[in-house]
């Protein structure tokens, strides 16, 4: 028998393997009949006994053959092992019950917690590791035998059926690629079945290991009583704590040292500004432009105070680190101050393009990582990556991360990056081969992507593989190819067009056709069926939205709401995310559609759509009020025009801007709506709005909350000129970091008539 030769090339420099070609190796089953005896030590920990259940119960669906479980005293395993040989059986010990050392061995290996040893001898195996190494190894012996878990639930488990199980001769040692995997959100489900199968899953394919970085300086400070400990920014207290101020630092140490005196073995400790902005500028800031943002990159600043908070805390912990969100405008490396080497930045590039990979030459945004990680790196620091594996503010329309995750993950490896952090979220439908290729690459960033996906198809989806390999492959070429950036899902109709959702549809239905009936493939390309149908919906949505086309519009809401949002949420695993699919549906587009449909129906009447194109102008100093933009006389040589609804700002020119704008068009308004209630309506707009008709400005009757794609509305009843021209102007402060890429009008505009007639 030829022995299997299994030693991933992720691991240091230091692994090794003993094996021997054409030797023999061990049999844990033989004709349907148990052939090995399972030992673990007396009194077992959860970690030893958790690796034999998993063994037992693996072993069982796939032989029928239930194995035996002794406990064994690690000084007697010579003497078990023997006894095991006169009963012709195999002996398989489990951490501390390991015969000659080999859990010391393993331990003593790497200080990496999970590293694990599987030794395939003859006579006995061998299963050890440190930490969680242990259920490791036996999860790596179940995949050396084909068992493989792509999903949660029995679903998502293939399982090879066979009436002899037998394992090559070797002696594998593995290390995890990075020191902590972490997919952060996979278990946030509906139902207490599916949480338990993620949790399940999570373990089986070796997540866990370190951690850090979080929000907040965790300390507590009054706003109302303590001003001077709170920055300003455009004149008005925001909720930033002022690091420059020494009660923040001293609160701050005292702290972190009353943490560290209940965890003294805590290797970092997480300091760092708390979420969204209002930085305002401080004298430790440095004259450092951040272009994400449009302000002063304000990393100077926290890495000063950073130092000085490691500098007091080293007194009693020397070896403790500080570790931070590199993230937002304090993601950029600072440019004088020299940060301790015990600092970790923690990557976390919520701005960038989520469309593509770090190597996609079209994207220059996303390969804007590379001169961060590359700036942080040349300080002498390390860093840890904490990614996200979804697009930004998208319900779940179809969108796979395969490509990205193939270029980037190794690229972070190789940067010496200590672990991965990656939000995501668990939709097991078009996120699936995304999420197991993640997990897998965190544990051997050098594996071999395609060999992993032609096993994934192949052993997923049975005799529907080629079709639903050309049905993802298409869906990442259409991201891949496409110069769109931007987040949210306004882009998506650009990238997801007819044409791609029509070779997507073709590919499904023959996969559809090529699954036997009543096979567990059949529910497998199922999940994939809900989430294409979801997306399919979303997009006819959208599309109805843009024409003023509410009724089609809502038809679509309400199957996505009362029909798909259910379906994908209530399956074990979910087809779709649980927060992305309902919330934002609901956050996003319920009320716009809903608005919609309520001014032009039951006799409301929509009077006029406004142009997809405006005259624009923006106005950074916030002058345009006092020097009478809003006049209908002023003059618009120095304007230009730019699309609403159709396009994103981020495509015209407009990506990273941040302050006030101005749009202004002329439509007429017939006369047969002389003496009626007219309301002007704007579909969305991020982030506030102000409007003008005719020179007069509008008053407000609803206000769009929270900012970002919300619809706003105004009387315009006084101001309308019936049956002429009328000027219609709106001023639009884009002030909120929120969507990338977004800003200003978003949605479509109307003129509607809510005097309905009887």
């Amino acid at each position: 028998m030829k022995t299997r030769s299994h030693l991933s090339t992720a691991w240091t420099a230091t692994c090794f393997m003993l094996l021997a070609m054409h030797c023999h190796g061990a049999t844990l089953v033989r004709d349907g009949q148990p052939a090995a005896v399972i030992g673990v030590p007396t009194g077992p920990t959860d970690v030893e006994a958790l690796a034999a259940k998993e063994l037992i119960a693996h072993i069982e669906k796939m032989s029928g053959a239930a194995l035996e479980l002794r406990e064994v005293a690690p000084a007697t395993a010579k003497d078990f092992i023997a006894t095991c040989a006169k009963a012709k059986k195999l002996p398989v010990l489990i951490g501390r019950a390991a015969a000659d050392g080999a859990q010391k061995k393993a331990q003593a290996f790497s200080d990496r917690d999970g590293t694990l040893r599987l030794q395939v001898l003859d006579d006995r195996i061998h299963i050890t590791g440190r930490g969680d190494g242990t259920l490791f190894a036996a999860y790596e012996l179940l995949e050396q035998l084909g068992v493989r878990w792509f999903m949660p639930g029995e679903i998502g488990m293939v399982i090879p059926r066979t009436k002899t199980v037998s394992l090559g001769r070797q002696d594998t040692i593995q290390h995890p690629g990075f020191a902590g995997r972490i997919l952060q959100g996979v278990t946030d489900t509906l139902t207490k079945q599916q949480n338990q199968s993620s949790e399940t899953w999570v373990r089986r394919m070796r997540m866990g290991g370190f951690n850090a970085g979080s929000h907040g300086l965790g300390i507590q400070a009054d706003a109302e009583t303590e001003p001077a400990l709170f920055m300003t920014e455009d004149g008005h207290q925001t909720d930033k704590l002022k690091v420059s101020h020494p009660e923040v630092l001293r609160r701050t140490v005292q702290a972190k040292l009353a943490q560290l005196a209940k965890n003294p073995d805590l290797s970092y400790v997480n300091v760092g500004p708390g979420d969204g902005h209002g930085f305002g500028v401080d004298p430790w800031d440095a004259d450092d432009f951040d272009p994400l943002h449009g302000k002063i990159s304000v990393t100077d600043r926290y890495v000063k105070f950073f130092n000085l908070v490691l500098a007091e805390l080293h007194e009693k912990h020397p070896d403790v680190g500080l570790a931070f969100y590199c993230y937002s405008q304090h993601m950029r490396p600072p440019v004088r101050e020299k940060p301790h080497p015990k600092i970790l930045p923690v990557l976390a590039p919520i701005d960038v393009c989520r469309f593509h990979a770090i190597d996609n030459p079209r994207c220059w945004d996303r390969s804007y990582i590379k001169e961060i990680v590359s700036g942080w790196k040349a300080l002498g620091v390390r860093m840890m990556y904490r990614g996200y594996l979804f697009n930004l503010a998208d319900q779940g329309l179809p969108f796979s991360m395969i490509r990205q995750i193939s270029a980037e993950y190794p690229y972070y490896h190789q940067q010496q990056m200590l672990a991965c952090r990656v939000e995501s979220k668990p939709a097991w439908a078009y996120q699936g081969p995304s999420l197991y290729l993640a997990a897998k690459i965190m544990w051997d960033p050098k594996l071999d992507v395609e060999a992993l996906l032609d096993d994934y198809f192949t052993a997923f989806y049975g005799p529907s593989a080629a079709p639903m390999r050309v049905h993802f492959e298409r869906l990442e070429d259409a991201y891949e190819q496409a110069d769109y950036h931007t987040g949210n899902v306004f882009d998506i109709p650009h990238i997801l067009t007819p044409k791609v959702m029509a070779e997507l549809e073709n590919t499904l239905r023959e996969a559809e056709r090529r699954a036997p009936k009543d096979s567990v493939y059949v529910a497998r390309v199922n999940m994939i069926r809900i989430a294409y149908d979801f997306g399919r919906a979303n997009l006819k949505m959208m599309a109805s939205v843009n024409a003023i086309d509410f009724v089609e519009a809502k038809r679509q809401l309400d199957k996505i709401q009362g029909e798909l949002v259910p379906k994908a949420l209530e399956h074990d695993p979910p087809v779709l995310s649980v927060r992305y699919a309902g919330r934002f549906t609901e956050l996003f587009w319920a009320q716009t559609v809903e608005q919609g449909y309520e001014r032009t129906t039951k006799g409301n009447e929509a009077v006029v759509k406004l142009p997809d194109e405006w005259l624009f102008m923006i106005d950074p100093l916030n002058g345009g009020e006092a020097l009478g933009l809003w006049k209908p006389d002023a003059g618009t040589q120095s304007w230009r025009p730019l699309k609403t609804y159709s396009q994103p700002w981020s495509n015209q020119g407009m990506r990273y801007y941040k302050g006030e704008v101005w749009y202004r068009t002329r439509t007429p308004v017939p006369a047969r709506h002389r003496g009626r209630h007219i309301r002007l309506w704007l579909c969305a707009i991020d982030d506030t709005a102000n409007a003008w008709i005719n020179g007069r400005q509008l008053p407000v009757l609803s206000e769009g909350w929270p900012p970002c794609g919300r619809p706003w509305e105004f009387d315009a009843t006084e101001a309308i000129r019936f049956g002429a021209q009328n000027d219609v102007v709106v001023k639009v402060s884009n002030r909120q970091i929120d969507e990338l890429g977004t800003g200003g009008i978003t949605g479509p505009v109307m003129l509607w008539d809510d005097s309905p007639t009887h």
